[in-house]
């Protein structure tokens, strides 16, 4: 048995460098850990900046609906109960839907992500109206 007491300590902080809107991250894990496990808070329209991961991302929704949505347009809304898995390398961002709340665990795997550019408003809007699975 192993406790893990990364949160100890430690307060829920607001997260703004490669977020659009308010995102508040609780980490499970300590950074560097494999996989780093991270609890995450999306505010309604709240999401990541376009993204990957070297090893590859599961993100287990708990609570409310939100959208993961890959460089190709494939992906679509995801709820409570629902998880997703994106693949090593493959860019995509996820958060919040317009009207909702949406909180995740995010489990990634490998070096720590590549981040990209925001995802703009139009990006958004047209993945919420078009993304597919």
């Amino acid at each position: 048995m192993h406790m893990i007491r990364a949160r100890s300590g430690r307060p829920t902080v607001p997260r703004t460098d490669t977020l659009t809107g308010a995102v508040f991250a609780d980490p499970a894990s300590t950074p560097g850990e494999e996989p780093f496990v991270n609890d995450v808070v999306f505010t309604p329209g709240a999401r990541t900046y376009w993204h990957r991961h070297g090893g590859g991302q599961l993100i287990v929704v708990s609570h409310g609906r939100g959208w993961v949505v890959r460089a190709d347009g494939y992906g679509g809304p995801v709820e409570a109960g629902q998880s997703v898995w994106t693949a090593p390398g493959e860019l995509h961002w996820h958060g919040a839907g317009p009207e909702s709340f949406w909180v995740q665990r995010a489990y990634s795997f490998g070096t720590t992500a590549e981040w990209f550019a925001e995802v703009s408003d139009e990006e958004y809007a047209r993945a919420v109206q078009e993304a597919r699975w």
